[in-house]
């Protein structure tokens, strides 16, 4: 691992983490690109997957679950594993109903194999979040535990082509893990390597903010952004949201 990099598991466990997620999300771009443009795309994959005949699913490092709410409501059933306590609670309060496990997969894989294997997984910010080695670890052991012909949904959080990651790629004097991109080609390679086929992706956060906030204003940013993907820029998104298929 790079030196310079923080460690995903150090930065991810400390109790603070939740409640600062939480607490900035609403106030940034983020919030909108999600309620807007990733939740409702993201809803109607996993209810192709689950016409389709997928049943076991899982939100692979969970957080507050925001997204794990999603498939709990296509699914009636779903998992959550993260390795942060703090995230967790707040995922609990979130979606009461869902089994949660305080997990280190890489660590602990004992315990892991226990929770059987999945038909569905969905995977966001983690790979923007993790450093290479862990990355890969991950996605192989998501293999692992996955069907063949199960549907992972990826969203890398971090494109090294859109406005965001040009910025923070020239934005020398920010932490090495601020700069902690992928590109599309090299997200594909790693799922690639890890045992997956590619099948669809989407870009989304094509217009750049302001420290985290949109330029624009919440109503007329989401018009343009809308905007932007209607002129076929969607290759720009900051964040790419992707779904393979388990090999």
């Amino acid at each position: 691992m790079d030196k310079n990099l923080k460690s995903y598991r150090q930065s991810h466990m400390k109790a603070s983490v939740a409640s600062l997620y939480e607490s900035q999300f609403a106030e940034r771009v983020d919030s909108l690109i999600w309620d807007e443009f990733v939740k409702p795309w993201l809803f109607e994959r996993l209810q192709t997957a689950r016409d389709n005949g997928a049943q076991r699913y899982l939100d692979f490092a969970c957080g507050t679950g925001r997204i794990l709410k999603v498939g709990h409501n296509v699914f009636g059933n779903a998992q959550g594993i993260d390795i942060s306590e703090s995230m967790l609670s707040y995922a609990k309060q979130r979606v009461p109903a869902a089994h949660l496990h305080c997990l280190d997969v890489t660590r602990d894989d004992n315990s892991a194999n226990e929770i059987g294997a999945f038909d569905c997984v969905t995977m966001f910010r983690f790979l923007r979040n993790a450093e290479p080695e862990l990355r890969r670890d991950v996605l192989h052991w998501l293999a692992k535990h996955m069907n063949k012909n199960a549907l992972l949904v990826v969203n890398n959080h971090g494109n090294t082509t859109s406005m965001l990651g040009f910025i923070q790629k020239l934005a020398f004097w920010l932490p090495d893990d601020e700069r902690n991109l992928l590109s599309r080609q090299q997200t594909f390679d790693l799922l690639t390597e890890a045992g997956f086929s590619v099948e669809s992706w989407d870009g989304y956060r094509i217009l750049p903010s302001l420290f985290g906030r949109p330029i624009l204003g919440r109503r007329l940013q989401t018009w343009a952004e809308r905007s932007c993907r209607r002129l076929g820029l969607a290759r720009f998104g900051g964040e790419l949201v992707i779904v393979a298929r388990r090999n």
